[in-house]
């Protein structure tokens, strides 16, 4: 769990919720969390602009140079002959790269899709799920906008009923976000869409307990964990899902335009492709969900992605993570007009993502004032949801604590003084 930080301005809380906080901190220190001269190479082995900030990886997250590099090498070798590089070679590799991003979800390796992003791969799914008019998906309003947008579609298109609840904001334990998936289940949900953990926030959900109670009622669950993969240690067997799509140009730190699908064995066979496969493709191969015609090579550098990650190990990367975000909430919690959206009890939070809010100050306003004031980039959520505003912000393993102190000293001196008039 990351730093102690307030869900809304009441005095009392911050320091409840700092003291859970600091318990968990001190664990994260002893595993070298905080060890500035060892995370000092990691940070020197990106390519990144040091005069600019950059506080958005989930957005997408530089990569380090070895994945850089091995792009650069797959571009400059079907520069030589492209197609001959580009079409029945590229197949054949890519099963390597198949095989361990499975072994990273923790799945078969039959079961696992690679796609260009998260959208492309969640959008396989639910467009190409069958449903008919009447049948019902359940959501949230905090859910992605394009995974809304394609429910939309077949809402207008098929005739389906696309129910949307309300969840808490920074709420203090799980059984409120199960019991509010819970009770918008009706006889007529046939798929329920879980954000995992919630882009806007960094809230966990109870994934598990969701497709539990779904299961029992005959209704299949799609996991959006396109800010999960590389930086919670997510497994298949700990979600129970038939259904998640992960980008890996975020904390995985893949090449851009990357993404997984997973697909139980039992179910690829009936989902319809987002791109029309050939018949040389069988109904219940995985592979059938990537004709989308011309492959990148670059997809081959997902391997190193992956195994850049897998050296540094899952466990002290998280650890870092909540480190550099518990660095920052402690300096703004002090703060009197600061508050914070999201929940930092114990296991409620993904460790590397947070989002903050200066009272009477606009998050639109105050983005763009980072940016052209201090070439720091954030992420306004109000582009993204009218239930509350702030700014999201999420460091990664380029991040220095110097770079985190220049965004307090903006951020203390917007709080005190307000945005500048000129």
């Amino acid at each position: 769990m990351t730093a102690g930080v307030a869900a809304s301005l009441a005095p009392g809380t911050p320091q409840r919720v700092l003291a859970a906080a600091n318990r968990t901190a001190g664990s994260a220190l002893s595993q070298g969390a905080g060890d500035e001269s060892f995370w000092r190479d990691v940070q020197q082995q990106f390519s990144v602009d040091r005069a600019i900030t950059y506080l958005n990886t989930s957005g997408a997250s530089p990569s380090p140079r070895v994945v850089t590099d091995a792009v650069g090498r797959e571009l400059r070798e079907l520069e030589k002959a492209p197609s001959r590089r580009l079409f029945v070679p590229l197949a054949g590799r890519m099963e390597p790269v198949r095989a361990e991003l499975a072994k990273l979800f923790g799945c078969a390796a039959d079961e696992v899709a690679i796609t260009r992003n998260a959208t492309d791969a969640l959008n396989t799914v639910l467009l190409g799920i069958p449903l008919k008019p009447g049948d019902e998906v359940l959501t949230t309003t905090q859910d992605y906008w394009a995974m809304l947008d394609a429910l939309e579609q077949r809402r207008r298109r098929d005739g389906i009923v696309v129910t949307k609840i309300t969840l808490p904001i920074a709420p203090r334990g799980m059984d409120d976000l199960r019991q509010a998936f819970e009770r918008g289940i009706s006889p007529k949900t046939k798929l329920i869409l879980v954000t995992h953990p919630l882009n806007l926030t960094g809230q966990l959900l109870p994934v598990k307990q969701i497709c539990e109670i779904a299961h029992r009622r005959g209704i299949e669950v799609i996991v959006d964990g396109a800010q999960a993969v590389g930086q919670i240690g997510v497994k298949q067997a700990d979600l129970d899902c038939d259904y998640f799509g992960a980008s890996l140009h975020k904390w995985l730190m893949a090449p851009k335009e990357t993404g997984m699908l997973y697909v139980k064995r039992d179910k690829i066979a009936k989902i319809w492709p987002l791109f029309p496969a050939p018949d040389s493709i069988k109904h219940d191969d995985i592979r059938r969900f990537e004709a989308f015609g011309t492959r990148s090579p670059v997809l081959l550098a997902i391997g190193e992605a992956v195994a850049y990650n897998n050296n540094l190990g899952a466990q002290r990367k998280e650890a870092r993570l909540r480190f550099l975000t518990r660095h920052w909430v402690e300096r703004l919690r002090l703060l009197p007009n600061v508050r914070f959206h999201t929940s930092f009890e114990p296991g409620m939070n993904a460790g590397g993502i947070a989002t903050v809010e200066i009272a009477g100050i606009s998050s639109a306003a105050l983005t763009e004032y980072l940016w052209s004031r201090h070439q720091t980039v954030v992420f306004d959520v109000a582009r993204r949801t009218k239930e509350f505003q702030g700014i999201r912000i999420t460091p990664h393993l380029h991040t220095t604590v110097e770079e985190l102190n220049r965004f307090c000293d903006a951020m203390e001196t917007v709080a005190r003084k307000g945005l500048p008039t000129a």
